[in-house]
């Protein structure tokens, strides 16, 4: 199954809320890679960036690297997780009314997805 697929299947409001998220995804550029992982899709950004998860009357859109993120709007929870953070949507109005938090939390996992995988290819180059 692929991405386009997953989200094809789905029902409204979760098939626009994750249409309009991948987007914003997409719009990292071309690095970005997509993939159903553990039977959501999942993005790649020089490394595990962030994925969508159908759950109850809500997506919930996580971030592989959530604990390095700043979080300043406070919008990223842990629910006792080590690393993810996430936030949960239940409608499309409710993501475009943080579209530019989320720009921004997508901005800094992909920077510093690129940051960690440069510093693990200098450290491989030097050992």
């Amino acid at each position: 199954m692929t991405v386009s697929h997953f989200i094809a299947e789905a029902r409204d409001p979760h098939r626009e809320i994750m249409t309009i998220f991948r987007a914003w995804v997409m719009d990292l550029g071309a690095h970005v890679q997509q993939k159903i992982s553990n039977k959501i899709p999942y993005f790649y950004f020089y490394g595990p960036l962030c994925y969508f998860n159908p759950v109850g009357e809500g997506i919930d859109i996580g971030f592989a690297r959530g604990n390095e993120l700043s979080n300043e709007e406070g919008l990223l929870e842990a629910r006792g997780r080590k690393h993810v953070r996430s936030i949960t949507f239940h409608s499309v109005a409710e993501l475009e009314e943080n579209e530019e938090t989320l720009r921004h939390i997508l901005n800094e996992a992909a920077i510093l997805n690129e940051y960690h995988f440069k510093r693990k290819k200098q450290k491989s180059a030097h050992a």
